[in-house]
């Protein structure tokens, strides 16, 4: 009997699926995730400590590792408004196989020692991780919770994990005095204000949100059928699984999604509408030697270093590698690129080259492409470039969501669900935010010229609305993406990190000697 290609690929790549899912669970089922040392969160906060800490992801608990080894008799406090099972929402949202897209052997915390997540695998399930291996993200949220806390442990420090957002801070010159609001920005409880005072501040809560596509382009819609936050708990459930769902966006997050209804049994039709309509590339085969490269390499206008850029990766596809290398080689001297071109450089960059960079720089483990292109050779996974121009209510359980694509058509599409995957925002000047919002209004913090982040100089010191850096706060994490461009993997955010630590213990032992004089 004839069976049609499209179905045999389906059927294959169900079945790759399946074994590949198998051997995950069975392999995290495995790996023992628990501590003698854990987390404890409280919603008591103290009234005074040498650091707060705003953002319990992994920029702020890194931080306060390099803190307490340095400081093992001060007194810090980690702010954050709903902490998750495992640290931030990368690895604390996530299923128990979505894979982390940095190879383990690189995934340490600690600069110096970037290989130390690998080992940790290899006392837990010795050999069944490769150092060059894309591992469940749920690992390392296990390894880095655990490793935090026996750091804290292990230096006796006074540290709080306290369950809070902070919602606004001020400088009175010798300290830094913080609203907390203890109910953090959930409706399940009323507000409850407390303050705190710091002689010093980390801010690291991470990027905010992209505001939902729809915000301008909804009429009457039931509110389950949007899901603004693809990350909440329980966001993708409740689904019927022969229904046809919209994600917005076809980057990482939009992959990751996908892949997750699909492992929550989804069989209907998924449609990716963006407005560059690609998906992001595979990370190249593993045991590619590494290029070298000098910064002298890529020097001159966002022209002139992508055209260097594309000659190094010829130059590696020519000699048998992949393109991948190119990117790898490119990246330590981001930070020095980015600072060298003007205002207009950058907004050029991002108007013209963001969307190819973001494709060939945040890539995707093979597996899980392979199982993405699948479904779209089978047609289970569409991919259009596109907007959204309205979501109306179709019936009680349904929408239709009007899009224009890139050729000027509109095209309506009834869906069970609308699904934001368009990721970190990249205008903090209109941020909802509270605590981003109110130290640019009140002049203590400001964007860079595009609003990309928060402005810092090169010791992360949070540089305020009159151009002075201000030495008790810092700034850690992918806020400094308006300075750095690159603040968002793991190798770029512990040496941030380690770095905003460093400037507030010079601070902090500068006080105590002054004080001892």
């Amino acid at each position: 009997q004839f069976v049609p290609l499209t179905e045999l690929l389906l059927r294959r790549a169900q079945l790759a699926r399946a074994w590949f899912e198998s051997l995950m669970k069975s392999l995290v089922k495995s790996t023992p995730t628990s501590s003698s040392q854990q987390i404890q969160w409280t919603d008591a906060a103290p009234a005074r400590v040498d650091v707060a800490i705003v953002g319990g992801g992994f920029s702020g608990l890194v931080a306060l590792v390099h803190l307490c080894r340095a400081l093992p008799s001060g007194t810090f406090a980690v702010m954050e408004c709903h902490p998750l099972h495992f640290p931030g929402t990368a690895y604390g949202s996530c299923d128990s196989e979505h894979l982390l897209n940095v190879p383990a052997g690189r995934m340490g915390p600690i600069t110096e020692d970037p290989a130390s997540f690998h080992r940790w695998l290899e006392t837990q399930t010795p050999g069944k991780f490769r150092a060059d291996a894309f591992v469940p993200r749920a690992l390392f949220g296990a390894y880095l919770t655990e490793f935090v806390a026996d750091e804290v442990a292990r230096s006796g420090a006074h540290v709080s994990f306290v369950r809070a957002a902070v919602i606004d801070m001020y400088d009175v010159q010798s300290h830094v005095n913080l609203t907390l609001d203890c109910a953090g920005d959930s409706a399940d409880g009323p507000s409850r204000q407390q303050s705190m005072i710091a002689r010093s501040v980390v801010i690291a809560p991470g990027l905010p949100a992209s505001p939902a596509p729809w915000a301008d382009h909804v009429h009457d819609v039931p509110a389950g059928a949007l899901v603004p936050n693809p990350w909440k708990a329980g966001a993708l459930l409740g689904i019927p699984p022969d229904a046809a769902v919209m994600l917005l966006g076809s980057g990482l997050t939009a992959v990751d999604i996908a892949e997750g209804l699909r492992r929550l049994g989804h069989r209907g039709i998924i449609r990716m509408v963006s407005r560059n309509g690609r998906l992001p590339l595979p990370h190249a085969d593993h045991g590619e030697p590494p290029m070298l490269a000098t910064r002298e390499q890529f020097a001159g206008s966002p022209a002139k270093v992508l055209s260097a850029l594309r000659s190094a990766a010829r130059q590696r596809i020519a000699a048998g590698l992949g393109w991948q290398g190119a990117i790898d080689a490119i990246r330590p001297h981001i930070p020095a690129i980015w600072k060298s071109w003007s205002t207009a450089e950058r907004r050029h960059f991002i108007r013209r080259a963001r969307a190819l960079w973001e494709i060939h720089r945040h890539r995707v483990p093979c597996q899980v492409l392979a199982d993405i292109n699948a479904q779209c050779v089978a047609g289970t996974l569409l991919i259009a470039r596109g907007e959204l121009l309205a979501v109306q209510p179709a019936n009680s359980e349904t929408v239709t969501a009007t899009i224009r694509t890139a050729d000027g058509a509109t095209h309506v599409h009834t869906v069970a669900r609308v699904i934001n995957c368009t990721g970190p925002s990249m205008n903090l000047r209109d941020t909802h935010h509270p605590l981003l919002a109110s130290v640019q209004r009140n002049g203590l913090a400001c964007t860079d010229d595009l609003g990309l982040g928060i402005r810092s100089d090169d010791e992360c010191r949070l540089v305020g609305a009159n151009g002075v850096a201000n030495p008790r706060i810092v700034i850690a994490g992918a806020l400094r993406r308006g300075d750095l461009w690159e603040a968002t993997a793991v190798p770029d955010l512990r040496v941030n990190a380690a770095r905003a630590a460093a400037t507030l213990v010079a601070l902090l032992a500068d006080q105590h000697s002054k004080a001892n004089n």
